[in-house]
């Protein structure tokens, strides 16, 4: 995935400074010590290819399905995207929807 960002061609910028990679990640995958030495890895490997701009998302699929279900028990779910932050209940039914496509990185 990193290496596949550092390999895409940007015809519009010199530098690498204007990529920017969405990571979504489920809550197990970064689960316990291993888990955050395993995010410390994938951070250190960005910044040693010089690259700019990563953000996380850490939710699994099924906190946004109970999220989109019933939305005033999880008023306060922050979910990044795309340059911002929002709250996933009042974003519309069809960016939920994208959002809950999106497939969580489980392999690691």
């Amino acid at each position: 995935m990193l290496l596949s960002n550092y390999h895409t061609k940007n015809y519009r910028f010199r530098e690498r400074a204007a990529r920017l990679l969405n990571v979504k990640f489920t809550p197990s995958v970064l689960a316990g010590e291993a888990g955050t030495r395993k995010l410390c890895d994938f951070i250190k490997v960005w910044c040693d290819l010089k690259l700019w701009h990563i953000q996380f998302n850490v939710i699994n699929r099924q906190t946004l399905l109970a999220a989109k279900a019933d939305p005033e028990r999880f008023r306060g779910l922050i979910v990044r995207i795309a340059g911002y932050s929002a709250y996933f209940t009042d974003l519309s039914p069809e960016l939920q929807d994208d959002l809950i496509a999106r497939t969580g990185h489980e392999i690691f």
